[in-house]
């Protein structure tokens, strides 16, 4: 019994403590003059906020970088004189457009030539079939002929493709960012020619965090600002994420597509993206300089019949200068925002203003 009594004084004990820790911890930034108006008379002037739900945005600000959609550099696939160019910096080129010929008259007399072999062959083809059917013929002058057919249309098809390859055309939509060879100039094959960009369409590459990536996903909507735009929003969307992440950086590489018809996002431009790990449709926000922290344990002073009241409180996600209260205080509650440091708790306070 003696042991239960006094077990019981060490815990009321204890509370007490904690409480004189807090109240003692508010009212530190409070002087008091030791020649004014006593404690009983002091009624503090405060603001008060009514609490209220809104929604709540868990945001996730990333740094990424503009790339264009498509970015090529156009090589020659046959080597000899350039002929013809018919690109410059800038210039906007349409999908199967010309841009260079590279030594396409010789390959055309060359074509010339294997057309003309290939009908020789084809009629001595002929010739010897209608011997044959006479008797006149042997079998092995058919397979000669047959062979001989065959091997003048393959090198005639060879010839052909060699033509097509001499003229570069564009792959796709895009702007000429660079000319790498000019006309009269010689190109070796798999030399650099010209590189192309598309730019209706970019993309921005960020490196989500592991411990977020569960959030997120292909389609995902996305808010980015840009340095040179820095009072205009654009709106994109998660394309794609890596499957694996970067060893160095342990982030996952998501590239995210945004529209971009008038060519306003230069690629190399720095992004501001903005992602949404979660939506709370119905919390609690209040600004975060209102949740006094004290020893890990988060405090409000709430104004209650014109009486301070100290409310312990948990928070959930930190956005900016607000804080989202998960428990400890409900919609209709009179917050103290304005005043609380000046403010003991069950001290009586005077509401100058009440903010929605």
């Amino acid at each position: 019994m003696r042991k239960a009594l006094i077990t019981g004084v060490v815990c009321v004990v204890i509370v007490a403590m904690g409480w004189a820790v807090v109240m003692a911890a508010i009212s530190s930034a409070r002087e008091t003059d030791p020649t004014g108006p006593n404690h009983a008379e002091r009624v503090p002037n405060v603001k008060v906020k009514v609490v209220a739900t809104e929604e709540l945005r868990d945001r996730l600000e990333l740094t990424g970088t503009v790339y264009p959609w498509q970015d090529v550099t156009v090589s020659a696939e046959v080597g000899g004189k350039i002929e013809w160019k018919g690109v410059e910096v800038g210039q906007e080129v349409k999908q199967g457009q010309e841009l260079y010929r590279v030594d396409s008259m010789a390959l055309q007399a060359a074509l010339d030539q294997a057309e003309a072999q290939s009908r020789l062959a084809s009629q001595e083809f002929e010739r010897t079939q209608r011997l044959l059917d006479r008797g006149v013929s042997t079998k092995q002058n058919e397979d000669s002929a047959v062979a001989n057919r065959d091997v003048s249309s393959a090198s005639l098809r060879a010839m052909q493709i060699q033509l097509e390859k001499s003229v570069v055309k564009a792959p796709f939509d895009a702007i000429v960012d660079r000319v790498f060879q000019e006309q009269d100039e010689y190109a070796d094959v798999g030399k650099p020619l010209v590189r192309l960009v598309q730019l209706h369409r970019v993309k921005i590459k960020v490196g989500i965090p592991e411990r977020d990536i569960p959030y997120f996903k292909a389609g995902d909507e996305v808010a980015l600002r840009l340095d040179a735009y820095p009072e205009q929003t654009f709106q994109g969307s998660i394309h794609t994420i890596t499957p694996t992440a970067d060893l160095a950086t342990h982030t996952f590489t998501a590239e995210i597509a945004v529209e971009n018809p008038d060519s306003v996002l230069k690629p190399g431009m720095i992004a501001r993206v903005e992602l949404v790990r979660q939506v709370y449709p119905e919390s609690i926000v209040v600004p975060i300089f209102a949740a006094i922290l004290l020893d890990d344990q988060r405090f409000v002073l709430v104004e209650r019949d014109g009486v301070a009241e100290l409310r312990p409180v948990e928070v959930g996600v930190i956005q900016g200068n607000n804080v989202q209260i998960t428990s400890g205080l409900a919609p209709g509650d009179h917050l103290i925002v304005v005043g609380q440091r000046d403010v003991s708790p069950g001290e009586p306070v005077s509401v100058q203003e009440t903010l929605q």
